[in-house]
């Protein structure tokens, strides 16, 4: 019990952190960058406590750390000196002079919350005893991998094209994004599923709880739903969904 309680401390320190930075700079949007680091201070946590003895463990923290600093990193150059971010910036206005303190417990508190639920394969995989890697933890950290390059290119040649003079608000359809109109949000669910098979230990299952979790999570509450709403008056992106699939790649094209 107290090696949960250190893996939960971890990321509520760093989410503070954050929270302080943000109110001085006025830009709720920093917590993005946050998401990320704190499953890496889960991870770390429960390898320092266990004292890097079990294989399960030190390979969960490999993928944890691979994809955490990515992301961060990713975020962090996305949004570095573009201000707030929209959806912040909206809250702040429907707030006022209360904005940090609603702040504080809907956005940073939820992302905590989120944080453990997600985390779940994190959590499963270091409290569980230590284990040698099986065959099904290599088919993990293989769906992981492939997860893994498919948010990190989809993200890369998205950032490309909106980075030329002119394409700020033009919707890009090459590449991964003419296979799905989401193939970011499809990498970071599949990654998360080759996580939970590498969390599963003897009658451990729970982990791909945190896996379905932030599936439902970016295809019906926070991820997909809220593009798809900014752009549903957007005939250039309607023209686009009419068609290409909204997550799951499109196997015909795939294989043309």
């Amino acid at each position: 019990m107290n090696e949960v309680l250190l893996m939960v401390l971890s990321p509520v320190i760093l989410v503070h952190a954050f929270f302080i930075v943000a109110v001085r700079q006025k830009n709720l949007s920093v917590i993005d960058t946050a998401w990320g680091l704190g499953f890496i201070l889960i991870s770390l946590t429960g390898c320092v406590l266990s004292k890097w003895m079990s294989p399960q463990e030190n390979l969960i923290f490999l993928l944890v750390l691979l994809w955490g600093l990515r992301l961060a990193g990713f975020i962090h150059s996305r949004n570095h000196g573009k201000g707030e971010d929209f959806r912040y910036a909206n809250w702040r206005k429907d707030w006022g002079e209360k904005t940090n303190l609603i702040a504080y417990f809907k956005v940073y508190w939820l992302q905590l919350f989120l944080m453990f639920i997600v985390g779940l394969p994190i959590f499963i995989g270091h409290v569980s005893a230590p284990q040698p890697l099986m065959p099904y933890h290599y088919v993990g950290a293989l769906i992981w991998l492939v997860g893994f390059l498919w948010e990190s290119v989809a993200d890369h040649q998205k950032s490309q094209f909106k980075a030329r003079p002119g394409n700020e608000d033009k919707i890009y359809q090459e590449g991964l994004w003419s296979l799905s109109r989401h193939p970011n949000y499809f990498g970071e669910a599949l990654l998360w599923w080759g996580l939970g098979l590498v969390s599963i230990s003897t009658h451990q299952y729970w982990g791909l709880a945190g896996s379905a979790f932030i599936t439902l999570l970016l295809c019906k509450v926070s991820g997909i739903p809220l593009v798809e709403k900014r752009h549903e008056h957007n005939p250039e992106y309607q023209a686009y969904a009419s068609h290409t699939p909204v997550f799951l790649p499109s196997l015909s094209k795939i294989l043309k």
